[in-house]
């Protein structure tokens, strides 16, 4: 069985008011091949300035790693089958209600 590890850094500033929810919900993934991703909440769902609207938040994340499985699968499939895949494009959409 493998194990997927991601580290997740997270900073308190000064200029926050932390018990009154007003503190930047930005924060920093990295993992084991040494990719760093600036992440955030989705300002969707936290306000600006507390969101950072350039960083991938966990609701992008989750969009793109089931279309990243999806395409994976697809190409898995198609190899195996003789198939030659010369490009995929996926514009995965999730919702959240």
């Amino acid at each position: 069985m493998a194990s997927y590890n991601a580290r997740v850094q997270w900073q308190h500033s000064d200029e926050d008011d932390f018990t009154k929810g007003r503190y930047s919900r930005a924060h920093t993934w990295s993992f084991d091949g040494g990719a760093e991703l600036a992440a955030s909440s989705s300002p969707h769902i936290v306000p600006l300035p507390f969101s950072d609207e350039n960083a991938v938040d966990p609701e992008e994340a989750f969009v793109a790693s089931l279309s990243s499985c999806h395409m994976l699968f697809l190409l898995h499939f198609a190899a195996k089958a003789g198939y030659i895949v010369q490009s995929y494009e996926d514009n995965a959409c999730g919702k959240m209600a």
